[in-house]
């Protein structure tokens, strides 16, 4: 599955519980690294791919208007090692975006 299709399907996933996509970034320079931001207005998650390592970051962040400046707290687990194709990485984002947000 191309990654353009698995970050419309995530994008699809979040409008259906009310979540926004806020930012989103891919750098083929280094290993397919990418990096995704999704929440709501007052809290925010991060994820961030390291594809040379195989391993996904993730931070929460709460802001308080619209100038906050993000304080991502690590939240574990990460996922490391042993999900490097692009789809079960994008299913465990969805899935945790999917306990975190919805209703």
């Amino acid at each position: 599955m191309e990654h353009t299709e698995l970050l419309n399907n995530l994008a699809k996933e979040c409008n259906e519980i009310g979540v926004i996509l806020y930012e989103y970034s891919y750098n083929h320079q280094v290993f397919g690294g990418w990096s995704v931001t999704v929440g709501r207005p007052h809290h925010r998650m991060h994820f961030s791919w390291d594809g040379k390592e195989s391993y996904l970051g993730i931070g929460e962040a709460e802001f308080n208007n619209s100038n906050s400046v993000p304080n991502w707290e690590p939240v574990f687990p990460s996922i490391s090692g042993t999900q490097t194709k692009p789809e079960e990485v994008f299913e465990s984002i969805t899935k945790m975006v999917g306990e975190r947000y919805g209703t």
